[in-house]
């Protein structure tokens, strides 16, 4: 029954609340995410904030921003060498390397709460 119990729990704060605890077999480690309703432009003008449950005021900025699949075209690395704007190549100084301008298909915003280390995210557009 406890066991149960357990599931109905972890179901409802995943369905209602946006809650994903660890799993079971990890003993405890591991972080607590939580989602965040809606999605977010990716210009940066919205940072709208939000309250953690442990009470912190927080925000995502363009900062918390994880690129997780991108559309590179043809002879593209990822990185472009800023001085020439062309790709990057072996001899380009780690100073100079910025992302590539290729377009985004799936990125999140992620930041994790310094007080109480839950992890918050929301879906970009």
């Amino acid at each position: 029954m406890k066991a149960l119990l357990a599931v109905v729990k972890r179901w409802y704060l995943r369905r209602f609340r946006g809650i994903v605890n660890p799993p079971a077999h990890a003993k405890g480690q591991g972080t607590t995410w939580q989602q965040h309703p809606g999605k977010l432009d990716l210009s940066g003008k919205w940072a709208e904030p939000f309250a953690c449950q442990c009470g912190e005021n927080l925000a995502f900025c363009k900062n918390d921003l994880k690129i997780l699949s991108q559309e590179h075209s043809e002879g593209c690395e990822g990185v472009f060498d800023s001085t020439t704007s062309a790709p990057a190549q072996r001899s380009t100084r780690a100073l100079d390397l910025v992302p590539c301008n290729c377009p985004i298909l799936e990125a999140r915003y992620v930041k994790i709460c310094p007080s109480c280390r839950i992890g918050h995210w929301k879906q970009a557009k």
